[in-house]
């Protein structure tokens, strides 16, 4: 059977489209698959570019933070001293209330209370005088070259000695900067990670209750 023209270049054309649809099937197969584990690693590269970009970020970050603590670090020595002379202290105040016309009848140390690396130093002061020289006293305290801090103020009228109209009680703290140990800087480490993570760095302790 002789085939026309058309015939033969119809069937031309459906031996090409087996030719490409057995390639597809049998030679491009594993090309597809190639393409395809190839896509998969560029997106799980673009992630870990994407990750590395935010580390490096947070880095700069924590690296400008740390800098600025340092700084602040720096500032709290100088006006935070790691000891207390406990001597000269009490001579200055006893200095600045003879000077407004206090007296000071005791002054006496109590425990050291800390708080991470503040220490507070608590003195217990009992003075005699009237209530104009107390304010300047106070106001004169404001301007000493340590950080200090009154608190506990109690007031009353003074009926054994006529020279003074008032008896005063206070508590007057001074500071210290204690250097942290290196377990204790280890535990501020971890509580800073606990606390990145949403973690209540005081829940462990709380259930060892």
């Amino acid at each position: 059977m002789k085939l026309t023209r058309i015939q033969q270049f119809g069937v031309g054309v459906a031996i090409v489209l087996i030719v490409i649809v057995l390639g597809e099937l049998v030679f491009f197969k594993d090309t597809h698959a190639r393409i395809e584990k190839l896509n998969k690693d560029i997106q799980e590269l673009d992630l870990q570019i994407a990750e590395a970009k935010a580390i490096q970020k947070y880095a700069a970050t924590l690296e400008e933070e740390m800098n600025h603590l340092k700084a602040q670090l720096e500032r709290l020595k100088k006006i935070l001293p790691v000891e207390v002379n406990k001597p000269k202290f009490l001579q200055d105040i006893r200095r600045y209330a003879n000077e407004h016309g206090l007296e000071v009848e005791t002054f006496s140390a109590n425990n050291p209370v800390r708080d991470d690396v503040i220490l507070e130093h608590p003195f217990t002061i009992f003075v005699r005088g009237n209530y104009h020289d107390l304010g300047n006293f106070f106001a004169k305290l404001s301007n000493y070259p340590r950080i200090i801090n009154v608190k506990g103020l109690h007031v009353s009228k003074n009926k054994e000695n006529p020279a003074y109209s008032l008896d005063s009680a206070f508590l007057l703290s001074i500071f210290t900067y204690q250097e942290p140990t290196e377990e204790e800087l280890k535990k501020q480490v971890e509580a800073k990670k606990m606390e990145r993570q949403g973690i209540d760095p005081n829940a462990k302790k709380k259930r060892k209750r």
